[in-house]
């Protein structure tokens, strides 16, 4: 009775495919290299102090305010508005819900939240930076009367991912290249 070792084998063509897949990996990250394309990092603000009006004790708050810290360490947030060189004002925060289905005994299946802010940022000479702008986040929340309590648990939690959502998306604008280059050639020396 004769038996053939396979295995001898199977390890080098494994290898084989594993050589490939690296050497695929690596031919991507050179072509991307290549083309100049690269994450973008920070983006430090051109200003030395910022004002902003949303609360410093809200969780949305924090996080606006940790993002601009983590962006642009030199900025101060400052409490003063006539101290600052450039002021975040939140126009709006509205929180909706809304009915989307009911059942056949005319109880609600489902809602719909919505969040809506709305902000600008502005000079100290009163220019405007970034015009006023309203920023949405929607979701749909299954409702069950039976659950009200998890379900209100889970609304809050929702609120709260889609405040993160808004938050980063204004962080995005005000550290954007337009808002740097606009504040730069109003403050040219």
């Amino acid at each position: 009775m004769t038996y053939k070792v396979l295995t001898a084998a199977r390890p080098q063509g494994l290898a084989l495919k594993h050589y490939a897949y690296l050497l695929l990996v690596l031919m991507l990250v050179a072509s991307l290299a290549a083309c100049g394309f690269k994450l973008r990092g920070a983006s430090p603000l051109p200003f030395e102090s910022l004002y902003t009006n949303i609360s410093s004790q809200t969780p949305f708050g924090i996080q606006i305010i940790r993002g601009i810290r983590a962006n642009s360490p030199q900025t101060r947030i400052v409490e003063n508005a006539a101290d600052a060189e450039v002021r975040l004002l939140q126009i709006n925060n509205r929180r909706t819900r809304k009915e989307m289905s009911l059942n056949v005994d005319g109880k609600v299946e489902e809602y719909e939240l919505g969040l809506y802010i709305s902000f600008t940022l502005v000079d100290q000479a009163g220019n405007t930076l970034l015009e006023p702008t309203t920023l949405s986040n929607l979701r749909l929340l299954p409702y069950d009367e039976e659950n009200a309590s998890a379900k209100a648990t889970e609304m809050q939690q929702l609120y709260a991912d889609m405040e993160r959502n808004i938050a980063n998306s204004i962080l995005q604008r005000i550290t954007s290249d337009d808002v740097i280059q606009r504040y730069q050639a109003l403050h040219k020396n």
